[in-house]
């Protein structure tokens, strides 16, 4: 079967263009990095909580391992939130400051 037999074909051509109208490529952009930067810092923080857990003694296995590992992760979680929102948005806004200044044919020397 062909794309066009099953309506894909029109169907992508839909959504490309609700897409272009509402911007849909920015905030996507956006969140998928957000959202990978997040979960990378929740796997950091789950080693680092696990690896501060086997520093010490075997007692109360079960309770210690929980919490240390649960508060190392809200605080992946916690910076890795601030974090990739600042490299996201900072991202974008250079970007649309390259874009403006090719609209006014302003052209800089790059180092």
């Amino acid at each position: 079967m062909s794309f066009n037999k099953l309506g894909l074909k029109s169907l992508t051509k839909k959504w490309r263009k609700y897409s272009e109208l509402s911007n849909l490529g920015i905030i996507a952009r956006r969140k998928f990095f957000n959202n990978a930067f997040d979960g990378a810092l929740t796997c950091a923080g789950i080693v680092s909580g696990s690896f501060i857990f086997f520093l010490k003694p075997a007692q109360n296995l079960s309770s210690a391992i929980i919490i240390i590992t649960g508060f190392s992760t809200a605080l992946a979680i916690g910076i890795s939130g601030l974090w990739g929102a600042f490299l996201s948005e900072d991202a974008e806004r250079k970007k649309k400051m390259d874009d403006l200044k090719k609209e006014m044919v302003i052209l800089e020397e790059e180092d």
